[in-house]
């Protein structure tokens, strides 16, 4: 079923983006009344072709991409009476208009997107802690700490929920700070504290540690039933036979009065044989299982492969719901997209530098997976997963690659400088070498998809 989904959800998301960005090239073409032979969702052979006007539309079996194909009198004969049309007999500022509008327009659907996600409601867990970890930055700033605190700002940011939080240390750590900002309020008595947590136990080059508990934070919770939800597979949890549903009762003859107890007993006893006891429909079952074992912020724990079941009537005080209006939401669609598209921009340039590992490329699979889950999730968390891809695409396509968008503008701005084309014979040997980088690009990001799921 998971498997699935993932399909499902990347012909969604990649057909729909593909479609919008190659729109963009689409109707900015037909505005200067330039001749568009081909609009193709997809590579390979069609599966779906429609004639309309002069345009053929299809759709390739091969979902990794698209084009929009103009006249063109260097790729082919172009009738007589369409000379005037062909793309190539275009000057160069209309050439720069219809290349860069499918990037642009992937950046604003991406802020309609966010903005819409603004106004529909964003609902999260409020960032409260009162335990903190032993030995960590946060207790060093927080000793002996007896008391629940509320996060109200990181980096003078406002924060609304435990996402918030994470997304400015993650930004913080992509611009390469040092230390975070951190406004704190008490939730008893309203008193405000600010403290400065240092970064440097946090690797951004390990995206599996979990860099708010590294910190020290423990997001406060209600005590939940050790009532099972999901179950992973191919995990002890689905060897054993557990069902959503399932309370679990005990654990090696242990009483088990929560799943916060009932975790920490289990991450103590990697690759051990532990004794289960759960009750399904009144009928209360005995079996022994073999834990697996797992890397947890750099140590070794215990895992059964199962989510508890998260009572909504008992996270109600936990939660936090905000909605905006339409100015609003456009405004904060705004901030959020330039936020996303700095923090993109300078990931990818530490990349070139060396700063960053590429073991933070991401390829298809990676986003087939993402796709899967975020459907699985709602509209909304959908809605924002095609925001970040579009943001995405967008700078991508903008890189001054050869063969990608930002490769053409490049030339066609050097063109616009000295008055005259870039020599086709440049041109094709730099469209060479930006088809040997595209194809390492993607065999790093194939790569690393293969090593994370090998890896778990």
């Amino acid at each position: 079923m998971t498997l699935f989904w993932s399909i499902i959800g990347f012909i969604i998301a990649m057909g729909l983006l593909v479609t919008i960005h190659e729109w963009g090239h689409y109707i900015v073409a037909k505005l200067f009344n330039i001749k568009v032979t081909h609009f193709s969702i997809g590579f390979g052979k069609p599966v779906y072709v429609k004639q309309k006007g002069e345009t053929q539309f299809q759709i390739g079996s091969i979902p990794l991409g698209g084009y929009v194909k103009f006249a063109d009198e260097r790729e082919g004969n172009v009738a007589q009476e369409d000379l005037a049309r062909a793309f190539n007999r275009q000057n160069v500022y209309r050439r720069f208009a219809v290349v860069s509008a499918g990037p642009l327009v992937n950046l604003f659907f991406a802020w309609v997107a966010f903005s819409l996600i603004y106004f529909s409601g964003v609902t999260g867990l409020k960032p409260v802690f009162e335990e903190v970890s032993q030995h960590s930055v946060l207790s060093k700033s927080l000793p002996n700490n007896h008391q629940a605190w509320q996060v109200e700002r990181v980096n003078g940011k406002d924060v609304l929920d435990w996402k918030d939080v994470y997304h400015n240390v993650l930004q913080a750590l992509v611009n390469n700070q040092q230390a975070i900002q951190v406004g704190l309020v008490s939730v008893d008595t309203q008193v405000t504290k600010t403290i400065f947590l240092p970064l440097s136990e946090l690797d951004i080059n390990t995206p599996k540690q979990k860099w708010l508990s590294v910190l020290g934070f423990k997001p406060k919770y209600p005590e939940m039933p050790a009532m099972i939800d999901q179950i992973l597979p191919n995990s002890p949890a689905e060897r054993l036979g557990l069902e959503k549903g399932d309370l679990i009762l005990q654990i090696d003859h242990l009483s088990v009065e929560n799943w916060n107890q009932f975790v920490a007993y289990v991450q103590k006893h990697p690759n051990e044989k532990v004794q289960l006891s759960f009750k399904r429909n009144d009928v209360v079952f005995q079996k022994d299982v073999q834990l697996d074992e797992k890397s947890f912020n750099g140590q070794k724990v215990g895992s059964l492969g199962a989510s508890v079941f998260l009572d909504e009537t008992l996270l109600s005080d936990y939660k936090v719901s905000v909605s905006y209006g339409v100015l609003e939401s456009i405004q904060k669609g705004w901030t959020h997209s330039l936020a996303l598209l700095d923090m993109t921009v300078n990931m990818i340039k530490r990349m070139v530098l060396g700063e960053v590992s590429i073991k933070n490329l991401s390829g298809p699979v990676s986003i087939a997976e993402f796709s899967g889950q975020a459907l699985q999730n709602g509209w909304v968390a959908f809605l924002s997963l095609l925001g970040l891809l579009s943001l995405s695409l967008g700078i991508l396509n903008l890189l001054p690659i050869p063969v990608l968008d930002g490769g053409h503008l490049f030339f066609y701005v050097i063109e616009m400088i000295k008055g005259t084309p870039v020599k086709e014979s440049i041109e094709l040997v730099a469209q060479k070498v930006g088809v040997v980088l595209i194809l390492m690009l993607t065999f790093f990001a194939l790569f690393n998809d293969v090593v994370r799921i090998s890896n778990g």
